[in-house]
């Protein structure tokens, strides 16, 4: 049975500075305040008795709510030396440069093998410990934290618990990328770009949301992975999140 049961509501401030270009000097800047809640953030529901499991009382932070947002992109094209025998190699250069840091992903612990469907497509969450943080400082753990297992408990029955949907907050994200380029006139329709990027300048390490599978241990209570291995979809060579990598390109424009 397919029912339209969902529901989603969002909130946003959001702020922008624009720059045009001017003495060589352009710039973009974004803020996003922003909560999105919803009982279901995808087309699938788990279809189990709503004494279980019900898509009603699960109306919470969405699976893609990103409480602070910030990026901003520069772009400056350098003077270089009008006169003498460096004109020729220092001009037209241009630098540009692209920062993101956001708040992460939420999510929510899950319990596996107290799962109310034999065939383990839908899983539970356990009861919320009172008095207890939700993170315990690991200076072993990636990101030198790990959830606490201490505030969570597996109820005596199968049932929903008392975890509420995505509490948990995540890894967020800090990332610079830089590029230097150059474009060399060969004639008045031909051009050719020498092009230098890096992703994730400084190394920031970014990591992706533990598994949350409360019953299997320590491991799944960790991040286990970089933030660009888990998003997906792209190379993630080059996808946010990822450890710093370069490339040197040639471009031919006619």
């Amino acid at each position: 049975m397919t029912a339209n049961s969902a529901f989603s509501n969002y909130h946003a401030l959001q702020v922008q500075y624009r720059r045009h270009l001017s003495a060589g000097l352009q710039a973009l800047a974004n803020y996003t305040w922003a909560h999105s809640l919803d009982n279901a953030s995808n087309d699938v529901v788990d279809g189990l008795p709503s004494n279980v499991i019900s898509a009603a009382s699960d109306y919470g932070n969405s699976d893609f709510d990103i409480r602070h947002t910030f990026s901003a992109a520069i772009t400056y094209d350098i003077p270089g030396i009008r006169k003498g025998v460096l004109h020729a190699v220092s001009k037209d250069w241009t630098i540009s440069s692209v920062v993101v840091a956001r708040t992460g992903f939420p999510f929510n612990l899950q319990l596996f093998g107290t799962s109310p469907d034999p065939l383990g497509f839908a899983t539970t969450r356990p009861d919320l410990v009172a008095g207890q943080s939700l993170w315990v400082g690991v200076s072993t753990a990636p990101g030198r934290q790990s959830v606490n297992a201490a505030a969570f408990s597996i109820p005596g029955t199968v049932r929903q618990g008392t975890e509420p949907r995505n509490d948990i907050p995540g890894f967020g994200l800090t990332q610079i990328d830089l590029s230097l380029a150059r474009k060399f006139a060969v004639t008045d329709r031909i051009n050719v770009q020498f092009r230098a990027d890096a992703f994730n300048l400084v190394n920031h390490p970014n990591f992706a949301n533990p598994l949350g599978f409360l019953e299997f241990g320590p491991t799944y209570l960790s991040s286990t992975e970089m933030l660009n291995q888990a998003l997906g979809g792209l190379n993630p060579l080059f996808q946010q999140g990822g450890p710093r990598s370069l490339q040197i390109s040639l471009k031919l424009t006619f």
